[in-house]
């Protein structure tokens, strides 16, 4: 039963892949070379042969890879940031790992709060060490809830 099981699941993530292909504005593979191209290239398809379900928000890429980790673990550390130069009157944008994300704020302490998506949640920038282009990025909530912790343990008693 176990063998069945996987095939229907099997069946089951290839035909959500196409469809969130689809939707996508992505189209579906014309023939059997692009198909297997496409197969073999998919991070999301390898997501729903292991079970997960897609993201709401497709996640940032991370050097051309999807970051998968980032968006389901809420932090990453050694990342690449660089400010964008862009017309002026245009939304002000940063690149992690050579994706573009909008800067939504500059913070005086120079943290910085970013985003890759407006569907997508806000995460801290901070520079590790002394490196000016090593920076450790924090999804918001988690940033909140670790300075509450922080505040709270530093209050006198």
């Amino acid at each position: 039963m176990s063998g069945m099981m996987d095939e229907r699941r099997g069946v089951d993530s290839m035909v959500r892949w196409l469809r969130i292909r689809e939707r996508s504005g992505l189209p579906a593979p014309t023939s059997y070379a692009e198909l297997v191209d496409a197969i073999g290239h998919s991070a999301l398809l390898r997501r729903l042969l292991s079970g997960k379900t897609p993201l709401r928000v497709p996640p940032p890429r991370s050097y051309g890879q999807p970051w998968y980790g980032l968006v389901e673990n809420g932090e990453a550390d050694g990342c690449e940031l660089r400010t964008l130069k862009d017309r002026p009157g245009a939304t002000p944008r940063v690149t992690v790992n050579e994706w573009a994300w909008n800067l939504v704020e500059e913070r005086p302490d120079g943290r910085l709060v970013i985003r890759y998506s407006r569907e997508a949640s806000l995460y801290v920038a901070e520079r590790e060490g002394g490196e000016p282009e090593r920076w450790r990025l924090v999804r918001h909530d988690l940033w909140a809830d670790r300075s509450r912790r922080a505040a709270t343990a530093a209050a006198p008693r």
